[in-house]
């Protein structure tokens, strides 16, 4: 097994915690002379904005009264600016027309519901378009059935045909 990546990649994240904790631990006290004197420009600059006037405009309104000058202080709470509310009328929509069912197909009789079915026609020969019954009759192959010469569906399995 190679453990050399792993404890490589370790021993320098121990080494990285190690800089960065003695770097904490010098804390703010241990600032270089460049640092305080960075610090101290900083503080003086601020100073003298500090000192400067705020911004206003001149009499006429089409400059700064006094130059330099320090932006205002932003108002707690911010006032809204206003704006227009524009509202749309929604769009006058017509109703599509109403269009009539069509009527209902003709149900089939009670009597051909009543009839029994027939007894189970055995087949004498096949094609790929259909069978022959030993009747003499053409059941035409259609998806899962076939379908007799008046136009019933009929149900094949194996050797025999039943409309």
């Amino acid at each position: 097994m190679n453990i050399i990546k792993p404890a490589a990649l370790t021993a320098v994240f121990l080494i990285g915690m190690l800089m960065c904790e003695v770097a904490w631990a010098q804390g703010p006290d241990a600032m270089t002379v460049e640092d305080q004197a960075k610090a101290a420009a900083s503080a003086a600059a601020d100073a003298a904005y500090a000192a400067l006037p705020f911004c206003t405009l001149n009499a006429e309104g089409t400059g700064l009264a006094v130059e330099p000058c320090r932006k205002a202080p932003a108002q707690v709470p911010m006032p809204r600016r206003p704006v227009p509310l524009l509202l749309q009328p929604m769009p006058q929509v017509k109703r599509a027309p109403q269009v009539a069912m069509p009527g209902m197909p003709p149900s089939p009789s009670m009597q051909s519901l009543t009839n029994p079915p027939r007894a189970p026609v055995p087949v004498t020969s096949c094609d790929v378009a259909g069978c022959y019954g030993t009747n003499g009759v053409r059941y035409n192959n259609m998806g899962g059935g076939v379908v007799g010469p008046n136009g019933k569906v009929c149900n094949r399995a194996g050797a025999m045909i039943q409309c």
